[in-house]
């Protein structure tokens, strides 16, 4: 287990590691597929398909693929990027130590965890700033996304403004490490009431 997840009171279950594409495609292939994945418009693309852009992503240098798992099983998927080499770089000066984010939890396995996306965005983001090293993470959900906006400010992020893409329309957001962990002290006074 990473230092860092009891040190911030992460839930222990909860693990990332690289996308291994030969063996962890058909069980992204089938969350794309969910209605609530309709954000990354993926649900048209066959198996074949997404296989060929997760190959192509892994072997790249801009961008790397995360599953994560909870007790051990398939949970949620994470990509983070180099906004330097992404369209969202082109609508902000980018510093050094960004990192772009992207992130879907699939089905629950049985029954719905309360607060799962949360502690799952927790561990992604101590991921990005422990494991990573971001010095800032940055993310274009789209605009109609309310309920990642809800999340992205539970976790610190502010947003500044909205930006065009190729294929959406955009809220742009930065969360700088200090803004992440306040959020952690916040919660930790709140459940200690």
């Amino acid at each position: 287990m990473n230092h860092y997840i009891e040190e911030l009171g992460l839930n222990p279950w909860i693990d990332i590691r690289l996308l291994d594409v030969e063996k962890d495609i058909e069980t992204i292939h089938s969350w794309f597929l969910m209605e609530y994945a309709a954000f990354w418009n993926m649900q048209k693309a066959s198996l074949e398909e997404t296989w060929q852009i997760y190959d192509e992503i892994q072997k790249g240098n801009h961008m790397e693929v995360y599953l994560g798992f909870y007790k051990n099983r398939p949970a949620f998927l994470m990509e983070c990027y180099w906004p330097e080499y992404d369209e969202v770089g082109k609508h902000y000066s980018v510093k050094p130590g960004d990192i772009g984010m992207h992130f879907l939890v699939g089905p629950a396995a049985e029954k719905p965890i309360p607060g799962f996306t949360r502690d799952v965005l927790r561990h992604i983001m101590a991921f990005l700033f422990f494991q990573k090293n971001a010095q800032r993470v940055v993310v274009e959900p789209d605009v109609k996304n309310d309920k990642v906006h809800k999340l992205n400010a539970f976790v610190g992020f502010h947003y500044d403004g909205t930006i065009q893409l190729e294929k959406k329309k955009a809220s742009l957001g930065f969360c700088e490490k200090e803004n992440f962990l306040t959020t952690l002290q916040r919660v930790i006074a709140s459940e200690s009431i």
